[in-house]
């Protein structure tokens, strides 16, 4: 009986640690949209709405675009990578997650600034500002725990090109971890539990103490 009940126990634990809900990381590389150019990210791509109500503020790039640029050094995999929308202070918003991370470049200026501040139901929670270059991305770790809304405001910075500038910045392998849900007790797991009890009884009813 003993090794019934051993049997019963061990079984449920690993039904137990089937069940379990493991929060991975999920990273948006941009590289499953249409293969245009340039287009802006539509409302609902991976989960998100990248803008707001009344327009989409990040667009998608091919690396070939614009050659020599952070547009092309800034894709980090594959052959696209997201962008800020004329320039404008860009927002991600969907159900709760933790934003880890991202690549970030420059665009077209040096020394480009970048605020990332994670909001949840419009209440601040975090802000971080760092600053990127047009040669190469660089991963940052943001760790935004708990949150429903993202934005990305970029300002200053100098040209590379006195013909040319703006205060795009370019993101690729945007890091995410969805908000995990307690799974419900499983009824299989509930019946062994109630099988593992009843043993143990019956164990202790043949082998009572002294």
């Amino acid at each position: 009986m003993h090794k019934t009940t051993s049997f019963i126990a061990s079984l449920l634990l690993s039904l137990g640690l089937g069940c379990a809900i493991h929060s991975q990381a999920a990273v948006i590389t941009f590289d499953d949209l249409s293969a245009t150019d340039v287009d802006a990210i539509q409302s609902g791509y991976q989960g998100f709405h990248w803008g707001d109500e009344f327009w989409t503020s990040l667009a998608y790039i091919h690396k070939d675009t614009l050659p020599g640029t952070g547009f092309a050094n800034g894709v980090v995999s594959g052959n696209y990578a997201a962008f800020n929308n004329f320039a404008t202070t860009s927002t991600i918003s969907g159900d709760l997650f933790t934003f880890n991370g991202a690549y970030l470049t420059a665009a077209w200026n040096e020394g480009l600034h970048i605020e990332v501040s994670g909001f949840l139901n419009n209440v601040l929670l975090f802000t971080q500002t760092v600053v990127v270059n047009t040669q190469i991305a660089q991963w940052f770790s943001f760790d935004f725990a708990g949150i429903n809304q993202l934005s990305f405001r970029s300002w200053g910075g100098t040209p590379t090109n006195p013909n040319e500038g703006g205060e795009h910045f370019v993101m690729d392998n945007f890091t995410v971890n969805e908000a995990v849900s307690v799974p419900e007790s499983s009824p299989l797991a509930l019946l062994l539990l109630g099988l593992a009890a009843l043993a143990a009884g019956r164990q202790s009813t043949r082998n009572p103490r002294h």
